[in-house]
């Protein structure tokens, strides 16, 4: 404490030291950047989100090294075959260059590839945020696919090349967008603050340098031959590694989110014993990355997002369901028997939440169906419908709060509907 003279007031010398938390063993990474501690802030700044690794899902480092491998990997495969192509149409020869015919077709190949891309999302884009692992496979496969494609133009007649370069650039295209869309999911996952943001421009920055290397690397390898036996050698040596780390990131990401397999299975647990499994525990009843149910596995039959026609072919089957759901933001239909599958069809006002509820009350109602030792007729559904509904409202309360015990993400389902949702006036067919 500084003295000072009478009457005047003393002040306090504060001084602090910063203390990183060290409990924790040090990832990959952080032994990376303590290498060179001078530019290891630098590195930070540059390519790793503000308030890592704390900021970030716990297995952000391990995904993203694989990521960038890939990446390495994938831009080393475009080198190639865009050499392919090149020779494929006469680049370097005076007299085939000489005309527009090149240019045309080069053109010619990535509109045709674009038309082929909108009718795959078109189809397919609804299900890339409930199986985004499984999807960003397929994208990796297609991508792969389309550029063996377009180096097998190197080895094909002159008329063969825009009908392959073409179907090869499709095959490109898809992948890209596939990555655009399940890399937004992957993002928002690792985002553990809501810093989406420092995440895609972070991911852009490790993206760029590994773009760079794989070209790099590519551009080094053509100069050594152009013959089309040693680009073949070098794409079929690198397929593999692509393969290896597509397959290591998939495995090593974590998915906390509640799809279509997820759910199904966590409301068939609670409905038995009232008990809500983690994601270790889902594991044995899952294939695909998470994302499919196991061969066998005995799970009722829900179509969520169903139209009010393929759901109800009788009014007064739809009266009931109005009366006994009145207050719910969805209405289920009544099987004529366990064998069927449930409908369920969502208010325009329906939220997550109310897709969870609709899914419980639906296994439940499931569940009371199939204990009747007969085949239940619709009009006598009624009495399990109204039991299976008061059974919801009881237990639904405890159920997402113990989804939040662990750690499933319930402010939003990944069911991939197809966004088709039904108005109904509350209170109609009292």
């Amino acid at each position: 404490m500084a003295s000072g003279a009478p009457g005047q007031k003393a002040f306090v010398r504060l001084s602090w030291n910063w203390v990183v938390d060290s409990a924790g063993p040090k990832s990959a990474v952080d032994r990376l950047l303590d290498i060179v501690p001078s530019f290891g802030g630098w590195l930070r700044a540059m390519f790793l989100p503000v308030g890592y690794p704390a900021s970030v899902h716990p297995v952000y480092a391990k995904v993203h090294i694989y990521q960038f491998l890939e990446t390495f990997v994938w831009s080393a495969v475009s080198v190639l075959c865009s050499q392919a192509m090149l020779a494929s149409i006469g680049i370097g020869s005076t007299a085939a260059a000489a005309g527009t015919a090149v240019a045309v077709q080069w053109v010619l190949k990535d509109g045709i590839g674009e038309i082929g891309k909108l009718f795959f999302i078109q189809r397919f884009a609804r299900s890339f945020d409930s199986h985004p692992k499984t999807w960003k496979f397929v994208g990796e496969v297609s991508s792969l696919t389309g550029a063996f494609m377009q180096l097998c133009t190197v080895v094909s007649p002159s008329s063969w090349f825009l009908p392959l370069a073409s179907a090869g650039y499709a095959l490109r295209s898809i992948h890209y967008s596939i990555w655009g869309a399940t890399h937004m999911t992957f993002t928002r996952n690792f985002a553990l603050q809501g810093n989406v943001g420092d995440l895609v421009a972070k991911d852009d920055s490790q993206m760029s340098v590994a773009h760079l290397a794989g070209m790099l690397w590519g551009v080094g390898a053509i100069t050594i031959s152009h013959s089309p036996a040693y680009l073949f050698t070098g794409f079929l040596l690198l397929t593999p590694i692509h393969f290896f780390m597509t397959l290591s990131l998939l495995r090593a990401a974590q998915f906390e989110v509640l799809n279509h397999t997820n759910l199904t299975l966590i409301c068939r647990q609670y409905v038995a014993d009232q008990t809500i499994p983690g994601m270790n525990d889902l594991k044995r009843h899952e294939r695909w990355f998470g994302e499919w149910l196991a061969k066998g596995e005995q799970v009722v039959r829900i179509d969520v997002g169903a139209t009010a026609n393929k759901a109800f072919d009788d009014a007064s089957v739809l009266s009931t369901a109005i009366r006994v759901l009145k207050t719910e933001n969805y209405l289920l239909s009544t099987p004529n028997s366990p064998n069927e599958p449930v409908h369920i069809c969502l208010h325009t006002s329906a939220a997550a939440h109310d897709v969870i509820k609709a899914m419980l009350h639906a296994t439940r109602f499931h569940h009371e169906l199939a204990g009747s030792p007969t085949k239940v007729a619709k009009n006598c559904a009624l009495t399990p419908l109204e039991s299976s509904h008061q059974w919801t409202l009881n237990h639904f309360p405890r159920f997402i709060a113990e989804l939040d015990e662990r750690d499933w993400q319930s402010d939003a389902v990944f069911w991939g509907d197809g966004g088709r949702r039904v108005e109904w006036k509350r209170g109609e067919g009292k």
